[in-house]
């Protein structure tokens, strides 16, 4: 009987390396740990133990079919993130629910699928002569696009509506400068952080010049409360955070369905997530 399965995607069909870690740690504790990929269709995943969404970094092609899948898992066995979380992360909206309750998050313009826009008269609205258009639904740089009130921007964003609502923020320069600070949160408590550079590409966990970092106190302090904001409480989060101009933090992404944690890069993170998947096992837990 299968303790835990790790989902994955087709192109880490062994998991990611950072996750085995985690996965090497529950097995040294005598647990039964599986990788599966989240689209086989010969994974039985009522008997796949607790399931735990990792690196399934093909979700954002197929979003409804992979929301649906997770539906599924979850009424067949314990899913983590619970669906809940996934279906409230899954759509970058929950920056206007973050927002609403008071956590300082990117300033952002909102496109609906399908709608016609031009691209010139928003970046005059907002003032943004450099910004950035993303996918709604979307993960690493899928789609991301840095953009100004040129005819190739214009494009670029027209093809976007095509298939996603659309997300337009400013450019902030911190993202090259200072980097993004990926916080990673554990059963609900800050554990560690990593700087990221701007517009990483998908890989592994480490392989895009990754850095672990000390975040500052205002950074733990935003995403905290990012943190006790949601829905529910996570097994695991991670919030990405960039400075505005006057330095002050910002959530820029918060990632609860298959986030790298970045677990290599503290000496006890892969032990913690470890310790709090061991706890889901209790009987109290259950």
């Amino acid at each position: 009987m299968t303790d835990f399965t790790f989902v994955t995607y087709c192109d880490l069909p062994d998991l990611d390396p950072d996750d085995r870690l985690a996965a090497d740690a529950l097995r040294e504790r005598g647990f039964v740990v599986s990788p599966a990929v989240w689209d086989n269709p010969d994974v039985a995943w009522a008997r796949a133990g607790i399931c735990v969404i990792r690196s399934t970094w093909d979700y954002n092609l197929r979003h409804v079919a992979f929301l649906d899948w997770a539906e599924r898992v979850a009424k067949a066995t314990r899913l983590y993130n619970p669906i809940e979380l996934v279906r409230w992360n899954i759509h970058k909206q929950y920056l206007q629910e973050l927002a609403g309750r008071g956590i300082p998050v990117v300033p952002t313009h909102w496109l609906e699928r399908g709608t016609t826009v031009n691209l010139r008269e928003i970046l005059a609205q907002t003032g943004w002569s450099d910004a950035v258009a993303k996918p709604a639904v979307g993960l690493a740089t899928h789609g991301v696009k840095r953009i100004d009130a040129g005819p190739a921007s214009q494009a670029h964003v027209d093809r976007l509506l095509l298939e996603y609502d659309v997300l337009v923020q400013p450019f902030l320069s911190s993202v090259v400068s200072y980097g993004e600070r990926a916080l990673v949160f554990i059963d609900g408590t800050y554990s560690h952080a990593v700087r990221k550079k701007a517009f990483q590409a998908l890989a592994p966990a480490g392989l895009e010049d990754e850095a672990p970092v000390e975040a500052t106190a205002a950074e733990i302090e935003v995403a905290t409360a990012a943190v006790q904001a949601l829905p529910q409480p996570p097994l695991y989060a991670r919030i990405d955070i960039v400075p505005d101009e006057k330095g002050d933090p910002l959530v820029i992404e918060l990632e609860l369905v298959e986030p790298s944690l970045f677990l290599s890069m503290h000496p006890r993170a892969a032990t913690r997530f470890a310790d709090a998947l061991a706890r889901l096992t209790e009987p109290a837990a259950r």
